[in-house]
């Protein structure tokens, strides 16, 4: 199950997870959950969450860059690995007023917190979160009892309301794709 970070939602944005420390020089190595990677070229400075709510000030981004799928961030206050190393598994917030809005692409800020359906009725849970790292957004809907991740394609979202999402999974769907 992934980690869930307590912080204030009305001013920030969780953006990132960390994932390690990298190398000796104090570097963090982030799997961004919204967004694409280069989105972190607009941020000037982030925060980081423990999944006890533990928080820390904003810090500013020192330089970054993409690895693969994930970021490579250098932070103004962490320079050394074991000062990296207690970073391992916390989240990353970005601050709304610092974040782009984005245009063409659906903005997973939007879709946290929706209630989602079937479309006859059945209950799957709330979006908890959404992935902009592959093909198309993945929405991580959570309920009593497990994650499930959901496509956000228009074959499988039906309508959009203010506070709920009705989808038409196909076949299987719901019981496959379980994290």
């Amino acid at each position: 199950m992934a980690p869930q970070y307590p912080y204030p939602a009305d001013k920030f944005d969780l953006v990132g997870r960390v994932t390690r420390s990298h190398g000796l020089k104090g570097e963090i190595k982030v799997l961004p959950l919204q967004g694409p990677t280069e989105e972190f070229e607009t941020y000037g400075r982030v925060a980081l969450v423990a999944a006890d709510g533990r928080m820390t000030d904003l810090l500013d981004i020192v330089r970054w860059r993409t690895q693969g799928t994930q970021v490579i961030l250098k932070l103004d206050t962490i320079d050394s690995k074991s000062e990296a190393d207690l970073t391992a598994g916390m989240g990353v917030l970005c601050n709304r007023q610092d974040r782009p809005a984005q245009a063409d692409d659906v903005d997973g800020r939007e879709l946290v917190g929706l209630v989602v359906e079937t479309v006859d009725g059945q209950p799957v849970g709330t979006v908890k979160m959404v992935s902009h790292t592959g093909a198309h957004p993945l929405m991580m809907v959570m309920n009593e009892e497990e994650e499930i991740l959901i496509p956000f394609v228009e074959e499988i979202i039906v309508d959009r309301q203010k506070s709920k999402l009705v989808i038409d999974p196909p076949p299987g769907l719901l019981d496959i794709n379980r994290a």
